[in-house]
């Protein structure tokens, strides 16, 4: 009977065999990385890839967006301060006007001792007439007894001189000339020592 229980026992039972690799400890490469990307249906793929692209393009033109942003800001700055340096200009043009014939006048003044009391009214007012004006940054610019510069004085003649080391330099200013914030306002109007 023993037999005949265990025949029995065999036959109902039955033997699967799983041929799947990680079932089958033998069959695994141990030096495999294995695939653990997470697997979507092929529907939501593609929405992530139209959701990348779009992305990857919203980042371009934003970029291309900020980069012509700064182009524009530093465009307008620049013109705004070249407008302001132009009326600035403009308005200092005409106080140097003032300020040449006030010049003339005190130089007349001192010529003629009768006239003490004009010379230093006329001296006082071209004195504050060069503060209001070094306070909107216009300057004198020194010329006398420098070498030419053509790129600050207009020379208007040549002097003989019998020194060969005032040849080429300023030996009289006519007009001072003047800059404003750095730029040439006006030329000087010099004569130039020549040998």
């Amino acid at each position: 009977m023993e037999k005949r229980e265990l025949h029995e026992a065999e036959a109902s039972r039955f033997h699967v065999i799983d041929k799947r690799k990680f079932v089958n400890p033998d069959a695994v490469d141990i030096n495999s990385v294995p695939d653990v990307t997470p697997r979507y249906p092929s529907y939501v793929e593609e929405l992530m890839t139209k959701m990348k692209e779009t992305e990857r393009q919203f980042q371009e033109k934003k970029k291309q967006i900020d980069e012509e942003i700064g182009r524009v800001r530093a465009r307008l700055e620049t013109d705004f301060k070249q407008r302001i340096d132009e009326e600035c200009r403009k308005l200092a043009l005409p106080f140097l006007e003032v300020l040449d014939n006030l010049e003339r006048a005190v130089g007349a003044s001192v010529k003629n001792a009768s006239a003490e009391h004009l010379r230093e009214g006329v001296e006082m007012t071209a004195n504050l007439f060069r503060a209001k004006l070094k306070a909107i940054e216009v300057e004198a610019i020194p010329v006398l007894s420098l070498p030419f510069d053509p790129n600050l004085a207009q020379a208007v003649g040549m002097v003989p001189v019998g020194d060969a080391s005032q040849d080429g330099m300023v030996v009289e200013e006519l007009q001072t000339g003047y800059t404003m914030r750095g730029q040439l306002l006006r030329p000087a109007q010099v004569r130039v020592g020549q040998a």
